[in-house]
């Protein structure tokens, strides 16, 4: 992948899978040395991270005399002009913004509103809210570009219900063995019929549970029930990832170490696969 050239510091809390490598990307305080630049953007994707993101740009203010800016997803930043590239690598891209839907523990709609279709950039991992809503001709002109990369990721979470024929051809057209990852989710008991049938059409393809992940969202209260989707998921031949629910005031959303070992286990495929296939429970893991 090229990396894009930006005149703007981009500056993060910390670093993670998602975070730029490029020269004009940071983490944290600034250093000693800073490249010229002709603004510092302070990015703040969680809600919790909000106070240490306004210290980071009191400290980034002092350090330069050129406008800092302070926003992200954290803050209901607009991403009408959203440039590909800036405050995530640049193979991960974005084909469109928002989702027409309006889940009660989503805040896309939110934030970002109604779908938008973007201009497509070369990239293997696909990260929209809900790229199923885009219109056909969008996909197509998507998996044509897709033609020319390897290792891909439909990491944004295909909703399981609009995984439709055109959908599986246009994977088959790539070749099964160019695809890492699809990633479904089914965040209620009410989404298992639609996610199985979607599972059965994957599955007809040639995709296995080694490339079909699914998320699942717990809100840490029923555990028998949380513990059954997860299993309902593994069964359907998909690899279950459990997510606890984070809510987004300011202050992170935390949960018992009962519930985040359990947690732990349904994010890991060795141990979902023993748990599942022997009986092994998370507290025999030492997670």
């Amino acid at each position: 992948m090229t990396t894009p050239h930006f005149d703007i510091i981009r500056v993060f809390p910390r670093q993670t899978s998602y975070t730029p490598d490029d020269d004009m990307a940071f983490i944290g305080m600034p250093t000693l040395f800073i490249p010229e630049h002709k603004e510092v953007h302070i990015s703040c994707t969680f809600t919790w991270d909000r106070k240490y993101c306004e210290a980071l740009a009191y400290q980034w203010e002092g350090v330069t005399n050129k406008p800092v800016k302070l926003g992200g997803v954290a803050y209901g930043s607009d991403c009408s002009d959203f440039v590909q590239g800036m405050y995530v690598k640049s193979n991960i891209i974005f084909t469109s913004r928002g989702c027409n839907n309006n889940c009660p523990w989503c805040v896309v709609p939110k934030n970002e509103g109604r779908l938008k279709q973007l201009e497509i950039v070369p990239g293997n991992w696909i990260q929209d809210n809900n790229f199923l809503q885009c219109d056909r001709q969008h996909k197509d002109k998507v998996f044509e570009m897709l033609k020319t990369q390897r290792g891909i990721c439909f990491k944004g979470g295909l909703e399981a219900d609009l995984i439709d024929d055109h959908f599986c051809r246009s994977l088959e057209s790539l070749g099964v063995s160019k695809v890492k990852e699809l990633w479904l989710a089914c965040d209620t008991d009410a989404r298992l019929p639609e996610f199985n049938k979607a599972c059965d059409k994957l599955k007809k393809i040639g995709f296995n549970r080694n490339k079909i992940h699914c998320y699942v969202l717990s809100y840490g209260k029923d555990r028998n029930k949380d513990e059954m989707r997860a299993r309902a998921v593994y069964e359907a031949g998909a690899m279950p990832f459990v997510q606890l629910y984070r809510d987004f005031s300011d202050t992170k959303t935390e949960y018992s170490a009962d519930w985040n070992k359990w947690a732990r286990m349904w994010q890991r495929p060795a141990c979902i696969k023993a748990h599942m296939e022997k009986g092994t429970d998370y507290k025999d893991f030492g997670i």
